[in-house]
């Protein structure tokens, strides 16, 4: 059976963007994460173990969130939803959106929202970079 879990709505003050004073002043993010994965016919019982549980999603978000300063936030929803991944090996995706609403650009816009999603295939290894000097 295929399953999802979702914690949504966690507030973050920090300091992303690609704006200077986005990354000094800071500015609130919702971040909403979605964890898919193939359900087991064990999960019916009463007692079974939570797979995903919310306070580990929070902290992989929150230690993502605080930690760098990223300028792109697809870049930083990437990131979680990568950590995500990495966390939950019977996942088999995870969508991550990132919400500002503090934006400053010259005309009125409600929100901005990045989301990415991130499946199994999304987890190799990244490429060693040729030094710049050999």
């Amino acid at each position: 059976m295929k399953c999802k879990h979702a914690v949504k709505g966690m507030s973050f003050h920090a300091f992303h963007g690609v704006l200077e004073v986005e990354r000094e002043l800071g500015q609130v993010f919702s971040v909403d994460v979605t964890v898919e994965f193939d359900g087991d016919p064990s999960d019916v019982n009463p007692k079974a173990e939570p797979f995903v549980r919310d306070a580990d999603i929070y902290e992989i978000s929150r230690n993502v969130m605080m930690e760098t300063k990223y300028t792109s936030v697809i870049s930083l929803a990437a990131k979680i939803a990568h950590d995500v991944m990495t966390e939950y090996a019977r996942a088999v995706n995870a969508v991550v959106s990132v919400t500002r609403k503090q934006l400053f650009i010259p005309g009125s816009v409600d929100k901005s929202v990045a989301e990415v999603s991130c499946g199994r295939a999304d987890l190799t290894p990244p490429r060693k970079s040729k030094p710049r000097h050999e």
